[in-house]
């Protein structure tokens, strides 16, 4: 059985490689630019863009399996070549957002749905993994963690439920060596409610100094995060932020229904990823 990986350079792609392996699945993976890709040499490589279709025709010969992310604005002709190449099982990395009341109506859930009513018209089985905030969005604050202990937000209070990456890669491995998880759903989060206050105190504790919150504008933060993500992404993380204030996000079980084992908290995020704060 041969399992395609897309995305493989991603955190959670990456993961997604490293769990078959060690299941002994034969793996082969594709990437925008394979040559930058450090995997071990039985991982078969090649490149292949998700808005170029018809790249993907040469890495899905004889693959059973595919682990798609939904980072495209047009998937209907990928998952119609998927289809089309025996493709017997798609395993998606969707989001929580398509849950959400007025999901089609908001952009962030619009664009998932989209992806997810493509593989379902495709005709190919499926399973949808639906994550909710990753506690990788904290990794925007390193530079001023690492500049002056600080970190700018509109709306510190606004809870969480930030879920571990290799959390999501861990369900997503057990969905592409089995069928336990066909038509499945599985929305992830990780095992404890925080507030983004909460996640800073919680870096500062493992770095061992202060680290505190500089409260802001929502106009401060908007200039701030147009430096670096689109003016409609500047929208949604703020919007986002400011509903969640004094909100009680669902803790999801998931993860531990599906792998026995608990999903990964908050501070064993930061300890694996220390190295971006220092």
């Amino acid at each position: 059985m041969a399992v395609l990986v897309v995305g493989a350079s991603g955190a959670v792609g990456g993961a997604v490689v490293a769990g078959l392996l060690e299941r002994g699945v034969d793996v082969r993976a594709t990437s925008r630019t394979p040559e930058r890709l450090s995997l071990p040499p039985q991982v078969r490589t090649s490149a292949a863009d998700l808005d170029d279709p018809a790249s993907f025709d040469p890495a899905l010969e004889g693959v059973e399996r595919i682990f798609l992310y939904a980072d495209m604005t047009h998937p209907e002709p990928l998952l119609a070549r998927v289809a089309a190449a025996g493709v017997r099982h798609v395993v998606l990395l969707s989001s929580s957002a398509v849950t959400a009341p007025g999901a089609a109506d908001d952009f962030n859930g619009a664009r998932f749905l989209r992806v997810e009513r493509a593989v379902e018209d495709s005709g190919v089985a499926h399973t949808f993994l639906r994550p909710g905030g990753f506690a990788s969005n904290a990794a925007r604050w390193s530079w001023s963690i690492r500049t002056d202990g600080t970190v700018p937000l509109p709306h510190p209070d606004a809870a969480q439920v930030p879920v571990h990456e290799a959390d999501v890669a861990d369900v997503a491995v057990v969905a592409l060596t089995g069928d336990a998880l066909l038509g499945a759903a599985p929305v992830l989060t990780g095992p404890e409610v925080l507030t983004l206050r909460e996640q800073v105190a919680t870096i500062g504790d493992v770095l061992g100094r202060d680290v505190r919150v500089v409260e802001q504008t929502e106009a401060e933060s908007a200039a701030l995060l147009a430096r670096h993500v689109p003016e409609v992404w500047v929208r949604q993380i703020i919007g986002d932020w400011r509903a969640a204030v004094g909100a009680t996000p669902a803790v999801s079980r998931e993860h531990e229904r599906l792998t026995g084992r608990p999903a990964r908290t908050f501070r064993t995020w930061v300890e694996d990823h220390v190295d971006l704060f220092r």
